[in-house]
């Protein structure tokens, strides 16, 4: 069973379950509008740059959402689209506030 931090929280978690499915089933607060269809960002988590290699890399919709969101922002991923396994055990994330971006 893969094992992993949220903002210091440990949680375990079943082979291919998403963060973000396993926050929720553990009762851990993480944002989500879209309800973990990876559409609005609310679950984004800033990934410990040791783990990044270890992840898929991002779909294209999840990929253009968050340079949308922080551009330049290479550790950060969305919850609900990290499927862990025991590859990723230890991972370490912490949760990013959602944030409104405002047009210059």
């Amino acid at each position: 069973m893969p094992e992993f931090t949220l903002d210091g929280v440990a949680v375990t978690a079943t082979p291919g379950e998403s963060v973000l499915a396993a926050c929720q089933r553990v009762g851990l607060p993480l944002q989500t509008v879209c309800k973990g269809r990876g559409m609005c960002g609310a679950c984004r988590v800033d990934v410990a740059p040791e783990f990044l290699s270890l992840l898929e890399p991002p779909a294209k919709n999840e990929a253009r959402l968050l340079n949308y969101l922080a551009p330049g922002e290479v550790t950060y991923r969305l919850a609900c689209q990290i499927k862990l396994d025991n590859h990723l055990q230890g991972l370490r994330l912490v949760a990013v506030p959602l944030t409104v971006r405002t047009s210059p």
